[in-house]
């Protein structure tokens, strides 16, 4: 059977996301950031709609 104590050991070493800074947790629901986050997601998919060829708007409309 496969020995999985050493890589168990590994994971509880590694250093939680908040130890480095990371993450910041705060008092509870943040909108704006929440906003801003979704914004960005929004932007970075469009960027990769309109990186493909097929999806240029350009070429349709040129005449």
């Amino acid at each position: 059977m496969i020995d999985l104590t050493h890589i168990i050991d590994f994971a509880t070493q590694l250093p939680h996301p908040s130890d480095l800074g990371l993450v910041k947790p705060s008092g509870g629901f943040q909108l704006l950031p929440a906003i801003f986050g979704v914004i960005a997601i929004v932007q970075v998919s469009q960027f990769h709609w309109y990186a493909r060829k097929g999806n240029d708007p350009s070429e349709r409309f040129t005449r």
